[in-house]
């Protein structure tokens, strides 16, 4: 457990475990999820409370009034609540962060009269305090309400799970993806700065459109989208090489075939070779590393949002 943050959640009356930080602050339920954990690029704070018809008014607070002043990400809502994200650079910049951010909207959301007792669900008073729940945040709220929102979510992921993987839909989508970054390498490459970089692009792109077009987030999406992704932005590499060498012979009057003096000069040039594999290398690096991205993304993606609901003791 951190020292600081177990300071931090005593001093807000606030319970610290390996979740992260919960209970009731002025009045209303909050939480934090564990944004020291290791992969947690966010730190999440949640009010769980009924917004109602004051939930426009709470989100023009936190999205445009005060999101500078906050330092706010970006604002999530679900039936839950609201949840707010920051960006955890530093543990004592971030527990500065939480605390203005507590004080700053329990403060708002008691000018707005919003009951911080009720159900965060449905809004009606919690007779005995209601249940111990856990989705998105730790906070109390009636067990009937919590066992209807388990069992439509379950129900939505069941619905998706059978849904088909239009592998070709999805497939169209990641060569676009790739195609994408394969324009941005050859405007780079005909500027002369380091075009390998767009392949971290291209793989990005080929993974997001791949999803946007209707493919499923499977093993097979990650084995479509890197060999679309290395077979075209390698491509790429190759003709931009070829097509840069065969200007320069043009220039100098000597015939023959660029892909020939492409690979004579790797083959017999120890410099040309070192500097041709280095461009190769970085190229299938970034590629790589955009492949990386796309696997952690896709990872939290399937995490189903049924298994992180649950009672708790």
């Amino acid at each position: 457990m951190n020292k600081k943050i177990t300071e931090f959640a005593a001093a807000h009356g606030l319970v610290y475990d390996k979740e992260g930080m919960r209970g009731v602050f002025n009045g209303y339920q909050v939480s934090t999820n564990n944004f020291t954990r290791a992969l947690s690029a966010a730190c999440v704070v949640g009010f769980h409370v009924n917004l109602g018809a004051k939930s426009g008014e709470a989100l023009t607070y936190l999205t445009v009034t005060n999101k500078k002043a906050l330092q706010i990400s970006r604002v999530m809502t679900d039936g839950s609540g609201i949840y707010v994200v920051l960006v955890p650079f530093t543990l004592g910049g971030t527990l500065k962060k939480i605390d203005a951010l507590l004080n700053a909207f329990t403060q708002y959301l008691a000018s707005l009269g919003i009951d911080g007792s009720a159900c965060p669900y449905c809004g009606q008073p919690m007779e005995g305090g209601g249940v111990l729940v856990s989705d998105g945040g730790a906070f109390h709220a009636h067990e009937k309400c919590f066992n209807e929102k388990l069992a439509a979510v379950t129900e939505a992921e069941n619905v998706e799970n059978s849904m088909p993987n239009n592998y070709l839909q999805g497939t169209a989508g990641a060569v676009l993806g790739a195609l994408a970054g394969c324009a941005v390498f050859a405007i780079l490459f005909a500027v002369g700065y380091l075009a390998s970089v767009s392949s971290l692009v291209g793989a990005i792109l080929a993974s997001l459109l791949y999803t946007k077009f209707g493919g499923k987030n499977n093993k097979i999406k990650i084995l479509i989208v890197a060999v679309v992704t290395l077979v075209l932005i390698l491509l790429t590499f190759l003709i931009c090489n070829v097509v840069s060498l065969h200007i320069a012979l043009r220039e100098e009057g000597i015939g023959g075939s660029a892909w020939y003096w492409l690979f004579y000069a790797v083959s017999a040039d120890e410099e040309v070779a070192r500097l041709f594999w280095r461009d190769f290398a970085l190229t299938v690096f970034f590629a790589l590393l955009g492949l990386a991205f796309s696997v952690v993304t896709m990872i939290r993606e399937q995490k189903k949002v049924s298994k992180g609901m649950k009672k708790m003791p």
